[in-house]
């Protein structure tokens, strides 16, 4: 391979770990010189993506979407199927250097559609989970077609296959010759693969008519399809290995992680996600030398410390990640162990431990490193949840009210916590001063997302409407272990804790803010604390007082009580009793608060049965 090819994206690995050990201003300075570096440009990308996947500000998203759309139209253009007809025209040669831009193209394309998708899945909307879907099939494809020619070059430069798993040979299901309408954002793309002939990425075929005569004129004239495959070093193509496995390995944990709804979607588009294909890659990506090892151990970091516990993919086993994270983190200590991003994710470790003192100090110090003001308030954000996990009302408070005022992510959200720690706290002067000038902010909201419904559901429960005034110290507790329920926050909590919480449960069934929550909050911390059988009783006792007259409203009570007794009762030895309940939340309830999450959790509990 050409010397400042392999400066490139050498210089774009080496940017990244300036990043990402909180170097920002090397970095940038780094970036500046190589303005036209495909490498660095495509570096830069992936990290403002990964950014703004985990600080998930609009602003971020926006940036990282243009850049993306950038990059498409480069890396298109670049490998394109008029491209490869002016090769075959003109008989230009092709060095090791153009052969190996090439596939990095194709990996790149792939990536941008991959991560152009899952900004379409955060938006949480029809159109964009359909065009998400369609994204996601473009690249699957190109993934495909690129990994055939790399795993090709690693067998004839190694002798053996680039992996015991070989996931991207894996073929489409059913649905591979299925046409779709082209939507406005995704555009043809035509991939000339390793012997020179064109390989059409979508199953769009236009334009037929136009091929077929110039294939004909190409055998008339004598210029054949049939190219020699030019050398490529061995270290390249190890690399390009790992390129291509990182990519594949987010896409395959995005197609894994969507709701039941979509997949169907997904199925009709002719392809399926396979969590531990997408793992096993991204562990294969992380150990090569390409510019994106660092970011596939982040993406794993991530998957074990947040998504697994989030959507609850292990249940109530908040700790099934630990053991990978620390492992993790461990092998890359020498080379982020000031990291901000990595101290983050330590802090994330720790408080899925119950570790909570431990996780608030490496929360700490990443706020004293970090030189990024996303990662700044990501931390905060932990240090809020943390302060929120051992009741400490009015240290959650000020955290809070602090993420409020500086950050642009769902403000919103951040006041409705701060309103009701303060109303746990028994402050309830601060509780409707902070209200009366937060309403008009609440009022205005456009009510996109499901948290912003979340919200404005809870927004009529904060004060009494016919009095104006506050609620009960009691009352106010519970929406917060409401919330730290629906968040999968409650496993963190101390068994102290748990036992306060299930103590004041029992007190306070006149008090609840929703029918049966009290009953749903109380089972929760029974079964967190060992107690199945108490756990069941519970919830049995919040669908009777629900049933029928009461199931109309705050209906995800009913649909988590339904769930949880399901999985109760599954791991209790009564599964057909515990089928029937899991049957009955996927099927009863519709529109209410975290359906998106729970029927992942729902899909994930009737396929253990």
């Amino acid at each position: 391979m050409a010397e400042d090819a392999m400066k490139d994206w050498k210089i774009a690995r080496t940017g990244i770990s300036l990043l990402l050990n909180n170097k920002t201003e090397e970095a940038e300075a780094l970036f500046t010189e190589h303005p036209h570096s495909f490498h660095v440009k495509a570096g830069r990308c992936f990290v403002l993506f990964m950014n703004a996947l985990m600080t998930f500000e609009e602003d971020k998203f926006q940036q990282a979407t243009l850049l993306l759309k950038d990059m498409e139209r480069e890396c298109a253009g670049d490998i394109g199927w008029l491209k490869s007809v002016k090769s075959k025209v003109f008989r230009a040669e092709e060095t090791d250097k153009d052969y190996v831009n090439k596939l990095e193209r194709q990996i790149v394309l792939a990536d941008t559609q991959v991560f152009s998708a899952v900004s379409l899945f955060l938006q949480q909307e029809l159109t964009g989970y359909v065009r998400g879907c369609w994204m996601l099939r473009k690249a699957w494809r190109v993934y495909q077609h690129a990994y055939t020619q790399i795993s090709q070059l690693y067998r004839r430069t190694f002798g053996t296959n680039p992996t015991e798993i070989s996931p991207c040979c894996i073929n489409p299901s059913n649905g591979s010759s299925l046409q779709s309408p082209q939507s406005p954002e995704s555009s043809e793309w035509s991939i000339p693969s390793c012997n020179g002939y064109t390989n059409n990425v979508t199953p769009m075929s236009s334009p037929s008519g136009l091929r077929s005569s110039l294939s004909m004129f190409f055998s008339l004239t004598g210029i054949t399809s049939e190219q020699q495959t030019p050398f490529v070093e061995p270290s390249e193509v190890t690399r390009l290995m790992s390129a291509a496995s990182f990519g594949y390995g987010v896409y395959q944990l995005c197609v894994s992680l969507l709701p039941p709804s979509v997949l169907k979607v997904i199925h009709f588009f002719g392809f399926e996600g396979n969590r531990q294909s997408g793992l096993a890659a991204l562990m294969y990506a992380r150990l090569g030398e390409d510019m994106r090892a660092p970011l596939a151990t982040l993406s794993l970091l991530w998957y074990h410390t947040i998504v697994r516990p989030f959507f609850a993919l292990d249940g109530s086993n908040v700790k099934a990640g630990v053991a990978a994270a620390k492992q993790l983190i461990a092998e890359c200590h020498a080379e982020f162990q000031n990291s901000a991003l990595f101290l983050f994710f330590a802090g994330r470790m720790e408080r899925l431990e119950t570790n909570v003192d431990a996780a608030l100090e490496a929360f700490g110090k990443a706020v004293e490193v970090a030189t990024q003001r996303e990662v700044k308030l990501l931390c905060l954000h932990e240090v809020a949840w943390c302060h929120v996990i051992r009741l400490s009302y009015d240290e959650a408070y000020r955290s809070l009210l602090q993420l409020q005022q500086q950050s642009r992510w769902s403000k919103g959200f951040y006041a409705y916590l701060a309103m009701v720690c303060c109303g746990a706290n028994g402050k309830f002067d601060v509780l409707l001063s902070l209200y009366g000038k937060i309403l008009p902010w609440f009022h205005e909201t456009k009510n996109e997302s499901q948290l912003d419904v979340f919200i404005m559901r809870r927004l009529p429960k904060i004060v009494d409407k016919e009095t104006g005034h506050p609620y009960t110290v009691l009352y106010y507790k519970l929406l917060v272990y409401e919330s730290l329920y629906l968040w999968n926050a409650l496993p963190s909590c101390s068994t102290e804790s748990l036992r306060e919480i299930s103590h004041e449960c029992k007190e306070n069934h006149s008090e609840e803010p929703m029918v049966g929550l009290t009953d749903l909050i109380e089972g929760a911390a029974f079964l967190y604390l060992g107690d199945t059988e108490a756990a069941i009783k519970s919830f049995r006792n919040c669908l009777k007082c629900r049933y029928p007259s009461k199931d109309e409203y705050d209906q995800h009570v009913s649909a988590f009580a339904l769930y949880e007794l399901g999985s109760s009762l599954n791991s209790n030895n009564n599964p057909n009793e515990g089928k029937n309940f899991l049957s009955k939340a996927q099927t009863q309830y519709k529109d209410y608060d975290f359906e998106t999450r729970l029927n992942l959790r729902i899909h994930a509990a009737l396929k253990n049965i």
